[in-house]
Order: C-alpha cells, then sequence, then structure tokens
C-alpha cells in the first residue's frame, strides 16, 4: 500500500514519500496502520473530506489511527477560475472509505462511540430538500467565477471590501460561500426554480453529508464551517439579518435565503442524531462536526492562547488560537471561530492567514509542465541545486488571498534567465510556499515563536527546513501527520462524553501531540533580501487581471 511507503532520503535531504502524494494531489490509496486495537473496544471514526480527497480513519479510544482507506475525488475545471466537484462523488467516497476502514478494523458501526466529520471549508453545495438531489456541482473554495458580484457587492457597499468585517470577520472576497450562493441563485436555473418553490436547501459540505446521513433529518451545520460563509455573526454564533440583507438581498424572484440555511449553527462537539442512511455507517452516532483547518488546529493540540498551526493540503492555513478574544486584523487576516467543544462550551477565537496554492502548486508542475511523475519528484528536482539563482515563481493562479487579497493576480516566473532549469523552478515553487507562510506570520502582529506543520508538504525535510530558514522560526511536525482526521476524532469523542472536554482529553492522553522532529532556523546572510525580492515579485502580478468582461464577439 502507498500509506506504508516509508520516507525517502536523498543526500541527506528528505523527499515526499509515496505516503505524501495521496495528501498533495489525492492519488487514491488505502492504509491499515499497525496501532493496536482499543482495550476497551470503543473506537471513534473519522470522515475527512477534502479538495483532492476523502478519508476515513477509525481511532481507539486512546486516539490513536487504527485503520484508514482514502480515495480521490475529482474536480472540474469548466472555466477559467472555476473549480466544482460532484455532490453525489462526495457521497459516494465517504461511504466507500468507511466500508474499507471499518474492513480492516474489524470494527461495526455500533462499535463507534462517535463519528466526526470535518470537510474542507466554504465550499458550497445547493439540493432539493424534498428529493435529495443535488441541484448544481458543488462550487468549491478557490473557485472565482464569483469575481464580478463581489466586486459590485462591494462598490454598493461604499468601496471598502472589509465593511462588514466585524460582524463577520471576513472580508468581501469570491472565497467565501455567500457569494457562491448567490451566483447559483442568480445564474443556475434549476436552484432558482427550488428556491422560488421553497424546496432549496444550502449548505457546506459537512451540512450535506450530515443531511443525507441522518437521511435528510438535519439540516444543520457546525459553527466553524457557518463562520465561513460570512453570513454568521461571530459573537452570536447565529445567522446575522444584517449580513444576509446585504449580501444577499435583491435577487430574482425574491428567494426566502433563511428558508435554504441550516436550521441551527451547532458546536463541534455534541449528539448530532444517529445515520440512518443505508450503507456501513448505520446506527453510528454522529457526535462531532468541524472545518479541516480548525480541525487541525485541534488536532495539533493548539488549546492554548499564542499556539499557531500551518497546514499545508491543497492550500496552505495558518491559524492562530486568540482564546476568548475576538482579534480583528487590519493586515489582511481573518478572524474565525477556533473551536466551541459542547453546547456549554466557550468559543475560542482564531485569527487566519488563508493562501490558495500548496499542494495543488506541485500538482501543477507534475500534470501542466510535465517536470516529474510525483511529487517526491519535484522535491528531489528541487533539492539537487543550492539556490533557485534569483528565480521567483509567485503562484497566483487564481489570485492571491492572505495578507494580501487581490484576485486580480495571477502567476509569474520572475528573474528568469537561460541560465534556469527545471530543477530552479522546482525550488522556486518550494520557497513560495514558504514565503507565503512568512507573509502571513508578518501580518499577524503577534510573533508566534514556533510554527506547527501538517499535511503533504510538511513531510519533506527539505522543505521544512527551508521554511525554518526562510521565516526564521522553529518548526515542529508532529508524529501523527493525521492532525486533521484527528482533530474530528477528537470532536467526536468529546461529543459522545468519552471526554468531559478538552481539559480531561489533555489530562488522560499527555503524549496525543508527540513531536516527531523539530527544525530549527539556519542563519541566512540573505534570508532578508531574498523576502524583499518575493514582495518585489508580489507588486508585479497583482493587478494583472481585471474585472472586466470582454465583450462577446457578434
Amino acid at each position: 500500500s502507498a500509506f506504508l511507503a516509508k520516507r525517502a532520503l536523498t543526500s541527506s535531504r528528505t523527499a515526499i514519500s509515496t505516503r505524501n502524494i495521496v495528501q498533495i494531489v489525492g492519488t487514491a490509496s488505502t492504509c491499515n496502520n499497525s496501532s493496536e486495537h482499543s482495550s476497551k473496544g470503543v473506537f471513534f471514526g473519522a470522515i475527512d473530506q477534502g479538495t483532492s480527497s476523502t478519508r476515513f480513519v477509525v481511532f481507539n479510544d486512546a486516539l490513536n489511527p487504527v485503520a484508514s482507506h482514502q480515495v480521490k475525488v475529482n474536480q472540474r475545471y469548466e472555466h477559467p477560475g472555476w473549480a466544482d466537484m460532484d455532490p453525489e462523488e462526495i457521497l459516494q467516497s465517504v461511504n466507500t472509505c468507511a466500508q474499507s476502514a471499518l474492513d480492516k478494523a474489524g470494527v461495526s458501526p455500533s462499535q463507534l462511540a462517535g463519528v466526526g466529520v470535518t470537510n474542507q471549508r466554504e465550499s458550497s453545495i445547493v439540493w432539493d430538500r424534498n428529493t435529495g438531489e443535488a441541484l448544481a456541482p458543488c462550487i468549491l473554495w478557490f473557485d472565482d467565477r464569483t469575481k464580478p458580484i463581489c466586486a459590485k457587492l462591494t462598490e454598493e457597499l461604499g468601496g471598502n471590501p472589509q465593511v462588514l468585517s466585524q460582524e463577520s470577520g471576513l472580508r468581501i472576497n469570491p472565497y467565501f460561500s455567500a457569494f457562491k450562493l448567490r451566483w447559483l441563485l442568480e445564474n443556475d436555473e434549476k436552484v432558482k426554480k427550488a428556491a422560488e418553490a421553497g424546496a432549496a436547501a444550502f449548505g457546506t459540505v459537512e451540512s450535506f453529508l450530515l443531511w443525507k446521513l441522518t437521511d435528510g433529518k438535519q439540516h444543520i451545520t457546525d459553527c466553524t464551517n457557518a463562520s465561513r460563509t460570512m453570513l454568521m455573526d461571530l459573537k452570536s454564533l447565529d445567522w446575522s439579518d444584517k449580513l444576509i440583507d446585504s449580501l444577499l438581498s435583491g435577487i430574482s424572484g425574491d428567494p426566502d435565503i433563511r428558508k435554504m440555511l441550516p436550521n441551527k449553527i451547532v458546536s463541534n462537539s455534541e449528539d448530532y442524531g444517529t445515520v440512518q442512511m443505508e450503507g456501513p455507517l448505520k446506527g453510528a452516532k454522529l457526535t462531532g462536526a468541524i472545518g479541516d483547518q480548525q480541525s487541525a488546529l485541534v488536532g495539533q493540540q493548539c488549546f492554548d492562547r499564542g499556539q499557531m498551526k500551518n497546514t499545508f493540503g491543497t492550500g496552505q492555513f495558518l491559524l492562530l488560537n486568540t482564546g476568548k478574544e475576538m482579534i480583528m486584523s487590519d493586515k489582511g487576516l481573518l478572524t474565525t471561530v477556533g473551536y466551541k467543544m459542547g453546547i456549554d462550551d466557550p468559543v475560542t477565537y482564531a485569527i487566519e492567514g488563508s493562501v490558495a496554492v500548496s499542494g495543488v502548486g506541485i500538482k501543477w508542475i507534475i500534470e501542466s509542465l510535465g517536470f516529474g511523475e510525483n511529487p517526491e519528484d519535484i522535491v528531489n528536482l528541487a533539492s539537487s541545486v543550492e539556490s533557485t539563482k534569483g528565480l521567483y515563481f509567485v503562484p497566483a493562479f487564481n489570485g492571491i488571498m492572505a495578507p494580501h487579497w487581490k484576485p486580480d493576480a495571477r502567476g509569474i516566473m520572475i528573474g528568469l534567465t537561460n541560465y534556469h532549469k527545471k530543477e530552479h523552478v522546482c525550488r522556486a515553487l518550494i520557497e513560495a510556499l514558504c514565503f507565503q507562510c512568512r507573509d502571513v506570520v508578518e501580518a499577524m502582529g503577534v510573533d508566534p515563536q514556533l510554527i506547527k506543520v501538517d499535511g503533504g508538504v510538511s513531510q519533506s525535510d527539505f522543505a521544512m527546513q527551508i521554511l525554518s530558514n526562510l521565516t526564521k522560526r522553529p518548526v515542529e511536525r508532529p508524529k501523527n501527520v493525521e492532525t486533521t482526521a484527528l482533530g474530528a476524532a477528537i470532536s467526536a469523542s468529546i461529543g459522545s462524553g468519552h471526554f468531559s472536554g478538552i481539559s480531561e482529553l489533555r489530562e488522560s492522553l499527555p503524549n496525543l501531540g508527540k513531536i516527531d522532529v523539530r527544525f530549527e532556523p539556519n542563519a541566512l546572510a540573505d534570508a532578508d533580501f531574498r523576502y524583499e525580492q518575493w514582495g518585489r515579485a508580489i507588486e508585479r502580478c497583482i493587478g494583472w487581471e481585471t474585472h472586466h468582461v470582454p465583450p462577446k464577439k457578434p
């Protein structure tokens, strides 16, 4: 199995192993870990539905992974800037993974004390509440078809994309779900008709899955996912009339938006009901739901104020725990719900820097430039040269997100000469991922003393040493790299009552976040100069594409 491949070492540098190819590009794979089964016979399941793949992981009562299965899910790119996915394929992938993982673990649904769901955030689905049929493809989080909508709304609201940040913590940008919903209501006939008839239901991916798994009995969303729609008030954790009216009014047919939204915003850990849908999970209890980046924050045990994690997945996402304080950034970062572990648990907030490109950049180099067959090849090429020789690569394929928020930016390579080879391009991309991390860290307004990492790219020692060098901060990688799935399992374990809360969890499992390796920064004389050059490259790519749509030819 691909997941059992060991990390390859090349010239004292660690490349990304076959195991990590799955995490970066979503190749179908399976995993059966050798962890011992729970002596108590208590297990938890984690559905981890991501942009490139879906996995199901079975954990024992000590929250060690027992077995898992992962399959690729397909994205479609029908037009420049568009990205979507088939909701039914998402559901099918969950059932496929759950069946295989449970079979490997020798665990039945009745032995699962709780199942947690974690998911790609912002990605949005509209379905028919009467038939359960998805009415349109799932519009993915990095899709930017809503740029004209966002530009128009920004202008109507006074020209400031952060005008609603005090309520939402977010900014007007194609990233967020409200604009995807508006686009569907304005452009998709099936969605329009269902909305006018009062039959349309809207939700992020976890909401759709919970609705399907409970056979339509629960139309709910958790507070972390709701905080990414730009329709929830961050203080009350309820849908905001002001946000709904500001962003979703004036749509033809005057659909009842409130009726489309989930009936309730719930905590990340509580009893949502039992799986009613026929399939491998029927009868299991649903006790956890949390957005993938918040799930990684929990999985990395960033439970203390000031702790930060960076997840390298399709994109790159840095979250900093701000405790019970809701901090508003004036430097391009987002304010979001970190987690709420139970109905009566207080909210923990976070500030976030969301970067669109990480693993997808490596995937692009493989599939579009043909520089290798897998991510291991790309890292080996990158590590074969000592520097980029002045080459900078800004992978702004669909604009730049945090902290710049420039949807009109486009990708560039700058500093290119006839000396440069594919090895330099690969290294320039790896360095770009690290420069983007530093962009966000510099904008945090606080000085995190440590960066905890997880996700595909984090499994390369070579890449993580560059990250430590260029950010000038220590970097730690945990032994358990399934941190997103672990976060969902933690949510489910608390929601099921197995642990009363985070305090008991930490007391009971003190070694849960054991560190695999710590990377210390090597002093580089030119680190700051190279970062300044990176900033110059960013300036060059901004404004390349405007919001203007050329007229159609007669």
